[in-house]
């Protein structure tokens, strides 16, 4: 089974967080920039707010794996400080503090039996469509599986 935070960083991932005790859920998008993608760029964290599950979703964040020198670091979430980001999502919206929680709770969620999370039936890296039983349970094709090392 491939982790969640390689899942949510392979650069096209789009997944579902419910909460079973509370009934809430959020649908995020985490993807790489469109130019230059390389495995140290940056993700870009959406949130999936209107009835479209294609076209509906607003930008919020970003997972930087890189530190300020240039250097590889552990992923770090961080809510946009841009004025228009935060009016639109602010960093105190349940879904921003879903994720912000999300991503630091991601390698220890076996710990909180409540939260689900649930892959949209596409590749976390290339966006195809999942058919093989064991991609469809871990959110990633055989292929990119195997570029990805596992």
């Amino acid at each position: 089974m491939i982790p969640l935070k390689q899942f949510a960083l392979a650069g096209n991932a789009t997944f579902t967080v419910s909460n079973k005790a509370t009934g809430k859920r959020f649908t995020f998008k985490v993807s790489k920039a469109k130019k230059n993608p390389d495995e140290k760029s940056p993700r870009f964290v959406s949130i999936l707010n209107g009835p479209d599950n294609w076209l509906n979703y607003m930008f919020f964040g970003t997972i930087f794996l890189k530190d300020i020198n240039g250097n590889p670091c552990e992923p770090i979430f961080r809510h946009s400080q841009k004025p228009e980001v935060v009016r639109r999502v602010s960093p105190n919206a349940p879904s921003a503090q879903a994720f912000a929680w999300l991503w630091n709770h991601i390698d220890e969620l076996d710990k909180f039996p409540s939260i689900e999370v649930r892959h949209a039936g596409k590749c976390g890296m290339c966006g195809r469509k999942l058919t093989v039983p064991e991609s469809i349970d871990s959110g990633i094709g055989p292929e990119c599986a195997t570029k990805m090392g596992f």
